[in-house]
């Protein structure tokens, strides 16, 4: 039987797109048409999907994408759409989050859905390190003493004895928290189901953060968006923050109210924030956050790598050769719980 997969849109931070609108290398195409040869592979460029004429006849499709706009180089939420049809069978997304990409055939179960689960945890934990230490060090002073030609002593922090509250340990959360280890940080954290987590000294119910937000020195928001963390941090949460506290958003911008948020960082509630995600992206041009100079701000790719393309393929392959062999897949989605 023919398995007819299509390949559509650039991974978001993928180092190499082609001029053509895809991103597949070679290399990528020869591993995944190894697996089987009753493969048929299409690469499909977001611009040319609502002309592709095979798009009702894919069974499988590897997707980036599927937001009402789209970033540049991924499938919006029409183009997304145009390959659902009675055939296709299952969509592997390139991200963890899936806030855009679940349909009615997958909440009915016609559709398998699978994430990418492990595809950012180095780079996003490698990005989480890098805000502590570049508020910790100051680093934004010294480029401004630089620039200004200002032979200036900055009085720095360490990340010795200072704790990391983590927001969510899946995947990227324990690599943040085996990172901060290597600087002999205390690590707290919370997660749905409370067991210990190597690295982790205390896990606590979502229901006592506040009791822990107190000693944070570091506030890692790493949990999925649901219906449960949506707005989960709110101006009561940050009114038990210490005002030396640094918030560092690497999940989705709807987590933390935002109003709350540039509240506390305006009234220097809290010493500042590391900004990856935002509630509306592209950031407008004249929001507010651009303007502080306690907000690091950035556009939504601190996951960006030079391996993004390459871990999705293993990542996709795995699965291919599960679903053809009839075994579970890996990363299976539940669009009632929101990952």
């Amino acid at each position: 039987m023919v398995i007819n997969i299509a390949v559509s849109g650039i991974p978001r931070g993928y180092h190499f797109p082609r001029a053509d609108g895809n991103w597949l290398t070679e290399e990528h195409k020869q591993k995944i048409l190894a697996i089987s040869p009753e493969i048929k592979l299409y690469e499909v460029p977001p611009h040319r999907v609502m002309e592709f004429e095979k798009a009702k006849e894919i069974n499988i499709l590897l997707a980036e994408g599927g937001g009402e706009k789209g970033y540049p180089g991924e499938m919006n939420r029409e183009e997304y759409r145009n390959f659902f049809s009675p055939n296709l069978k299952w969509v592997q997304v390139c991200s963890t989050g899936i806030n855009n990409q679940v349909t009615d055939e997958i909440r009915e179960g016609k559709v398998i859905l699978t994430n990418a689960r492990n595809l950012h945890t180095i780079p996003i934990s490698e990005s989480v390190i890098a805000a502590m230490l570049q508020h910790a060090k100051r680093f934004k002073q010294r480029r401004t003493d630089q620039t200004n030609h200002n032979w200036n002593q900055v009085k720095c922090d360490e990340l010795y004895g200072r704790t990391a509250l983590i927001l969510g340990l899946g995947n990227i959360g324990k690599r943040v928290a085996e990172l901060c280890k290597v600087f002999n940080m205390k690590v707290i954290g919370t997660k749905r189901s409370i067991n210990p987590v190597e690295n982790v000294d205390i896990v606590f119910p979502s229901h006592e953060l506040g009791e822990y937000l107190k000693q944070a020195d570091y506030l890692v928001i790493a949990a999925p968006l649901t219906e449960e963390t949506e707005g989960m941090i709110s101006e009561k949460e940050f009114s038990q923050m210490k005002e030396n506290a640094y918030l560092i958003n690497i999940s989705r911008g709807k987590i933390v109210d935002e109003h709350a948020m540039v509240k506390a960082l305006t009234e220097k509630k809290i010493s500042g924030a590391y900004l990856d995600c935002h509630v509306t992206e592209p950031l407008p041009e004249d929001h507010v956050l651009w303007e502080l100079d306690n907000v690091f701000v950035i556009s939504h790719d601190s996951h960006s790598s030079p391996y993004i393309g390459d871990r999705m393929v293993e990542i996709f392959c795995s699965n291919l050769e599960r679903f053809i062999s009839g075994e579970p897949l890996l990363y299976v989605c539940d669009p009632n719980v929101g990952y």
